[in-house]
C-alpha cells in the first residue's frame, strides 16, 4: 500500500456546500449489514485502539510477534513469508498461527488487492492472462506503475477465482476476514472502462454473500481526497476502511475527521493510518542516518501529535490508529517503525 499517487485516479475534490456532511446511507436506506458489530475486535476506551500492516518476505522474530499481538487489528500485507514457506497463504497463516498463539482476541486480516496482480501467490499457479485488463483501443495489457498487470473484474471467470482466494484463506480459523487493497482504482478514468467500477462492485457484494459468517470485510476505499461520496458507497459491502492520504491539504485533514466519526457512528470500523507530521528534511536525514531501532522510535515519537490529535478530534467506538515510518516492511535491515503503540 502507498499514500496517493497518479495511479489512483485521485485528486483533491473541490470544497462543496454539501461537503459538509458525509452520509454511507441515503434518507431511509437500510444497512445491508444491519450494523452488526459483533465480530469487530474487542473496544474499550481505556487506551487508543491500534493497528499495524505489515510484511516480512522471510519470518518475524518473537520480539516482533510480541508487538504485532499486542495489536487490535494487524493486516498481514502482501510478501509475507513466501520466502521461508513458499507463498504468500502459507507465510501469512504461519505469521497469523504465531500471532493468535500470544494473543488469540487480535483479528488478523488476509491482504487481497482488487486489481494489482501480484507475485508469490500460491493462487497464481491457475491464474490465467485471459483474465488481465486491456485498452480497449490497443487491446494491449493495462499495467499498474508500468509494471503490474491489472485484473478485469467483468470476467465472471477471474471473479470466481479471485473470490475463492479470499474464501480459501478465511476458512482457517487463525484469518478473521479480508483487506480489500486498490478500491480506489477500480473505476480509474485513464486506465478502466467505464463499465468497470459497478463490475468490481458485483465481485465484492458476491464475497461479501459468500463469506464465511463471523469474518470481516475490511478495505482501503474511504478517502477525503475521493471526488463525490469519498467512496462511503463501498461501506455498504464492507465492514470498515483504511485511511490513508488524508494529510494533503487542510480540506482533507477537516473532511478526514468528518469521515472518521461518520463511519464510528454508522457501526464502520475506521482504521486511520499516518505517518509523522512536521518533520522537516534535517529530522527525516537524521533518522534515515541512525542504525539503532530503539533510537528511530524515540526520534519519530516526538511528532505524533498532530496526526493523533485530528484521530482524537473524530473518533467514535471502533475506531484504530497507526503510526509508522517507512514502508510497513519488518525486515530487520530496513529499521522500519511499525508497531504505534511503542
Amino acid at each position: 500500500m502507498a499514500d496517493i499517487n497518479e495511479d489512483d485516479g485521485i485528486s483533491p475534490a473541490p470544497i462543496e456546500a454539501n461537503r459538509s456532511k458525509f452520509k454511507i446511507f441515503q434518507e431511509g436506506e437500510a444497512d445491508p449489514l444491519d450494523g452488526d458489530t459483533s465480530n469487530f475486535p474487542e473496544f474499550n476506551w481505556e487506551h487508543v485502539r491500534s493497528w499495524v500492516a505489515i510484511r516480512h518476505a522471510f519470518k518475524y522474530s518473537e520480539k516482533q510477534i510480541e508487538q504485532l499481538a499486542a495489536q487490535d487489528v494487524v493486516m498481514l500485507e502482501k510478501a509475507n513469508g513466501h520466502r521461508i514457506y513458499g507463498s504468500v497463504e502459507a507465510g501469512t497463516l504461519e505469521a497469523a498461527k504465531r500471532i493468535k498463539q500470544v494473543n488469540p482476541k487480535v483479528k488478523i486480516l488476509f491482504y487481497l488487492n482488487a486489481m494489482c496482480h501480484y507475485g508469490d501467490y500460491a493462487a497464481n499457479k491457475t491464474w490465467e492472462e485471459d483474465w488481465a485488463l486491456r485498452y480497449t483501443d490497443t487491446n494491449e495489457l493495462v499495467k499498474w506503475r508500468n509494471r503490474i498487470i491489472s485484473y478485469d473484474h467483468r470476467n465472471v471467470d477471474f471473479r470466481e477465482w479471485w473470490i475463492k482466494r479470499a474464501l480459501d484463506m478465511t476458512e482457517h480459523e487463525e484469518i478473521d476476514g479480508v483487506f480489500i487493497d486498490g478500491i480506489c482504482k477500480v473505476g480509474h478514468r485513464k486506465y478502466c472502462p467505464p463499465d468497470h467500477a459497478a463490475a468490481y462492485i458485483a465481485t465484492a457484494n458476491e464475497l461479501r454473500s459468500r463469506l464465511q459468517p463471523g469474518k470481516l470485510l475490511i478495505g482501503n476505499a474511504v478517502r477525503a481526497a475521493q471526488r463525490g461520496d469519498c467512496n462511503l458507497k463501498h461501506l455498504k459491502y464492507l465492514d470498515g476502511s483504511y485511511l490513508e492520504g488524508w494529510q494533503q491539504s487542510k480540506d482533507t485533514i477537516r473532511d478526514t475527521v468528518e469521515l472518521i466519526s461518520v463511519m464510528g457512528k454508522q457501526g464502520r470500523m475506521v482504521m486511520l493510518t499516518s505517518t509523522p507530521m512536521g518533520m522537516d528534511q534535517k529530522v527525516t536525514a537524521e533518522v534515515k542516518k541512525t542504525r539503532s531501532l530503539e533510537k528511530r522510535y524515540d526520534i519519530v515519537e516526538e511528532f505524533i501529535d498532530f496526526p493523533l490529535g485530528i484521530f482524537l478530534l473524530g473518533v467514535e467506538k471502533w475506531g484504530y490508529f497507526t503510526y509508522h515510518f517507512g514502508p510497513p516492511d519488518a525486515s530487520p535491515q530496513r529499521l522500519n517503525v511499525f508497531d504505534p503503540t511503542k
